[in-house]
């Protein structure tokens, strides 16, 4: 009976070290789950090109990436054309879960990733989302990471230029109601109550669904307040009838125009024309500044693909895959833990430049604010935030 226990000892040994040579090597089962119409289909359709341009660089025995060792097998599923609606993004993840996933990219829309980060976090399968901003999802747990940056930053940038930058006061908040809007535009209101006593007291809220609003009742309302400004929280097709109605109306001329990341300009520019969406103002990230080589390629190599430009969401898409099988590819793919501690250990190099996760597998970028010119996206000036101010203090001076 005493010699059962070396016995065993060493049998478990064998185990131990059979486990990890398998992890060591073998299959990497990765999977996506992205919406491919709807509201977030424009965001989708990029997101997904992305991804699947760096899985044919992996496959490809003449990409950088041949050093990888392992061999990565990408699933993909789908997310509700409506961003409200969270029971697709849901069954989606059980079916990949069922499948073996060590690590599954998406959601696109915030309210999706919120759905899923309790089932990342019990099933223990990483979650990376590409596109997904709200503050909320940073609480969720040790499994959860995004390598889009979170609404706070684009509400803190907003904030000073709205409100110190331009001198404005009287700012109406206006947004649709699914949790993307709802977060950034809470946050955007959390700053600004810091720094104006002149803020409408009400929110102008409106459905997701674009085709179950009244956009004219909206702007009927932001008529009745009169603000300086307004703030248009929404994903880009709802955003397109409401400017569409508001550059319609003549008490509204002289009133700016905020929104956020969501907005496409190109899209937009599109569909209503450059002289309606003129100096729409909006933020946005610069990606790839750190290594313009590595960004040309990718755009060069993408457009050769696809035969249309890239933007933010398919450089998000891109660089999470190869994120991804770049931590996964030297560690034991089969233990979370050593996954989880891969994901928050040095930072990953890519075309949106550096990507490095905080203890709330958060990524840190720097906003920056365009506006629509002749139908294309303009970086602003201080010169530029300058004249926005004067005209704003010579309204409120001839108002007075």
């Amino acid at each position: 009976m005493r010699m059962a226990y070396p016995m065993l000892k060493g049998v478990v040994t064998l185990l131990t070290l059979a486990l990890l040579s398998c992890g060591s090597g073998g299959e990497v089962k990765i999977g996506v789950i992205i919406p491919s119409e709807g509201s977030l289909g424009d965001y989708g359709f990029q997101i997904i090109s992305g991804i699947e341009l760096a899985e044919k660089e992996i496959q490809s025995e003449t990409n950088p990436d041949k050093k990888l060792k392992k061999k990565y097998t990408v699933y993909y599923e789908n997310e509700s054309a409506d961003p409200s609606k969270v029971d697709v993004a849901v069954d989606s993840f059980n079916r990949l879960k069922k499948k073996g996933v060590t690590a599954i990219i998406g959601a696109a829309s915030s309210a999706a990733t919120l759905a899923l980060t309790p089932l990342a976090n019990e099933s223990k399968i990483i979650l990376l989302s590409p596109a997904s901003s709200s503050p909320e999802i940073n609480k969720q747990g040790d499994f959860v990471y995004r390598n889009y940056p979170s609404d706070t930053l684009e509400a803190q940038f907003l904030s000073n230029v709205i409100f110190s930058k331009c001198r404005m006061s009287k700012v109406l908040m206006v947004r649709s109601k699914n949790a993307y809007a709802e977060g950034i535009t809470y946050e955007l209101l959390g700053f600004a109550r810091k720094v104006s006593f002149d803020l409408p007291n009400k929110v102008v809220k409106f459905e997701g669904d674009p085709a179950q609003v009244d956009f004219a009742a909206v702007v009927n309302e932001i008529v009745e307040i009169k603000p300086q400004a307004v703030f248009l929280g929404a994903y880009s097709d709802s955003l397109i009838p409401l400017i569409k109605e508001i550059r319609s109306r003549e008490e509204l001329k002289q009133m700016y125009i905020f929104t956020s990341s969501s907005f496409l300009p190109s899209k937009v520019a599109k569909a209503l024309g450059p002289e309606t969406v003129e100096n729409v103002l909006f933020t946005s990230y610069s990606w790839g500044v750190a290594n313009e080589e590595k960004r040309q390629e990718f755009i060069k190599n993408f457009e050769a693909t696809y035969h249309f430009p890239p933007n933010i969401y398919a450089a998000a898409g891109y660089d999470a895959l190869k994120l991804l099988c770049t931590k996964l590819d030297g560690i034991n793919h089969h233990i979370p833990g050593d996954v989880r501690l891969e994901m928050n250990r040095e930072a990953y190099q890519g075309v949106l430049g550096e990507t490095s996760f905080n203890k709330r597998g958060d990524v840190t970028r720097i906003p920056e604010l365009f506006w629509m010119k002749g139908g294309v996206a303009v970086k602003t000036t201080d010169e530029d935030l300058e004249e926005i101010k004067k005209d704003i203090l010579l309204n409120q001076s001839d108002s007075e």
